[in-house]
């Protein structure tokens, strides 16, 4: 009779990776929300269904594939899939030997993956195992609360693993990633937090947008509590066309009222706000809302300028800066891109 040996455990362990190497993405779906994320080594993970699909660009080859594991909570709430909502890389620099069998303690091959249940898994790579739920609604003393899905999330000072998030339409929260504290809370109702962006020319700082252009600048002092934040509160100017956009989708929308769970991608999927810190100019944002483009100077709390929608282009949907020249690439609802230059 064969004896079962650490080998053949070996063996039967491999298998069973093997097995879950093969799972195979489906497409991405309006429910994902667009969450995508390049890392600093090139590797892409974006949101599938309630899976993360992580691959190589470079060798056009497919990593793994990262399952959402369904809630244990026994709630009308546990019924909604785990749909992926948010995907953010950890913002060091990453190795790209995905062979070596690191400790997953401290390995660097991390992902922030927010979902529409509203939590949000620390998932390392290498092992392909989540390391830390981050659940604010688990937390929550309410055994009736409602699910705030995760609408973005952002690394925030990377050495002592701050990670910001966005819970629901308007709940804004600092997470140390490494103990599962909340650190800080913010309610901005009755505003829709859109999305959350990183300076990059200091770490501790970013920005929320909300659809209706109100302006968080947000200075992560320190790792402790939430007399470590300062706080600054601005209005975009500027965006009169989408201003009333937004107000007929609110009247006609049955869940209009800032005050109920589901985050700005899932009670508006067609209206987007996005930003991005200028690289290569300090305290310059640029934002799109969608029907205008705006530049916005941080430091003085003023629009500098503000472009309507060209005649004949399709609304805006995203941007993104390039990092080395004065450029900005905006991605359009109709799928076609744009190309802006700053004028002279």
């Amino acid at each position: 009779m064969a004896s079962w040996s650490p080998s053949a455990a070996v063996a039967a362990a491999a298998r069973s990776q093997d097995a879950w190497d093969c799972l195979l993405p489906g497409p991405p779906s309006r429910s994902n929300g667009g969450s995508a994320d390049c890392s600093p080594s090139g590797l892409v993970a974006y949101g599938a269904g309630s899976c993360v699909v992580v691959a190589d660009p470079r060798s056009m080859q497919l990593v793994c594939v990262l399952a959402m594991p369904p809630s244990a909570a026994a709630s009308a709430h546990a019924s909604l899939a785990p749909f992926v909502t948010a995907v953010r890389w950890t913002p060091q620099p990453l190795l790209r030997d995905l062979s070596s069998y690191d400790d997953p303690s401290t390995s660097h091959l991390r992902l922030a993956v927010g979902d529409r249940q509203g939590r949000i898994a620390i998932w390392d790579l290498r092992s392909r195992q989540i390391i830390l739920w981050l659940d604010h609604d688990a937390a929550s003393s309410s055994a009736t609360s409602t699910r705030l899905g995760i609408q973005d999330l952002c690394w925030i000072r990377s050495d002592s693993w701050l990670l910001a998030a966005i819970h629901g339409p308007s709940l804004l929260a600092l997470w140390d990633a490494a103990s599962g504290r909340c650190l800080w809370k913010y309610d901005a109702s009755p505003e829709y937090l859109s999305c959350i962006r990183r300076d990059p020319f200091d770490s501790r700082h970013f920005c929320t947008l909300s659809l209706r252009g109100f302006l968080l600048s947000v200075i992560a002092l320190g790792g402790g509590d939430g007399g470590d934040v300062s706080l600054q509160e601005l209005r975009i100017a500027g965006m009169t066309g989408s201003s009333f956009d937004l107000q007929k989708l609110e009247k006609e929308s049955s869940s209009g009222s800032a005050s109920s769970s589901p985050p700005a991608l899932a009670l508006f999927p067609l209206f987007f706000a996005r930003l991005c810190f200028s690289p290569i100019w300090r305290h310059i944002l640029l934002i799109t809302f969608p029907k205008e483009l705006i530049v916005f100077d941080l430091q003085y709390g003023t629009t500098l300028s503000s472009s309507p929608l060209p005649r004949g282009c399709s609304k805006f949907m995203n941007l993104m800066p390039d990092p080395d020249l004065d450029l900005l690439y905006c991605v359009h609802l109709d799928g076609k891109l744009s190309i802006w230059k700053r004028k002279e």
